[in-house]
């Protein structure tokens, strides 16, 4: 597969540009988290920090992706869980939470928009609610101008059929450079690779993993379970910038963390959501 470097034209062009180094830090970023009402905080965050340290990270990265339902972000920001201590970035975006073991986990605010066409598009680094039935092309184009990093994650049933064609469609669109896809820690071991992932890598786009918990309070154990480690120069002002302009240029290495689901685990979190969604409809 070919490892393109991006250009400076397309640097220019994507959601953020690259900012003034920080120190450099061997971060474990996962780019899909949840963290619902029912995840006890504290045990949310000393997973990820357990995570980190098997990866064999300095620190957690955890990119959320809200729905328009949740704040957890602004919450953790404001009153962080008993034994946690928050600093906010001034880049208004980025919280760094330390525990009293001097355990750090790095957190950054998103979205995620259940779009019209029935697919998900993330809003990572973007606390700008965009409401659910927004079109794809228009809450791209909204999350683009919060200054957010579009991806669109892999699903259980959400790549094939009419959204399969929607998807495939942006994909050859023209501006289908500014889209990452996501892989995603629930996925199966057996199945197979979606074929639109290679067809990114070879764009020279990065797919980009993470845990996506459920909302089942086993999961908040899944924080930083499934990511990418990489040396980061972490500015302290604007970080989620410094990360931004290391995922977009697929020079800068990164390895895959973590292993995708066991197949009991997957018909198991398959079946128990289904029971919710049939309580909530």
């Amino acid at each position: 597969m070919s490892d393109r470097t991006t250009t400076a034209d397309e640097r220019d062009e994507g959601p953020l540009a690259a900012m003034p180094a920080g120190a450099v830090r061997r971060v474990l970023v996962d780019a899909h988290v949840h963290l619902y009402p029912c995840f006890d905080r504290g045990g949310f965050l000393q997973a990820a920090a357990d995570h980190a340290r098997a990866a064999d990270a300095a620190l957690p990265w955890l990119l959320f992706t809200e729905t328009a339902r949740d704040f957890a972000f602004r919450a953790l920001a404001e009153d962080p869980p008993a034994g946690w201590a928050a600093e906010r970035h001034p880049d208004g975006r980025t919280v760094t939470l330390t525990g009293t073991a001097g355990q750090q986990v790095m957190i950054t605010a998103g979205r995620q928009i259940q779009t019209a066409e029935g697919l998900e598009l993330l809003a990572l680094g973007s606390d700008e609610v965009i409401p659910d039935g927004t079109p794809l092309q228009d809450a791209f184009r909204l999350a683009l101008a919060a200054q957010a990093l579009p991806v669109i994650p892999w699903g259980f049933g959400k790549w094939v059929g009419r959204r399969g064609r929607v998807l495939a469609t942006f994909l050859a669109s023209p501006d289908a450079h500014r889209l990452f896809l996501g892989d995603n820690g629930g996925r199966p071991w057996f199945w197979p690779t979606p074929r639109e992932f290679p067809r990114v890598d070879a764009a020279g786009r990065r797919v980009l993993p993470g845990s996506d918990p459920l909302p089942f309070p086993a999961h908040q154990a899944r924080a930083g379970s499934y990511g990418l480690v990489m040396e980061i120069p972490v500015d302290h002002d604007r970080p989620f910038e410094q990360l931004v302009s290391r995922l977009i240029n697929k020079s800068f290495p990164a390895s895959t963390f973590g292993r995708l689901a066991g197949g009991l685990t997957f018909l198991r979190d398959q079946a128990a959501m289904q029971m919710i969604k049939r309580t909530r409809r």
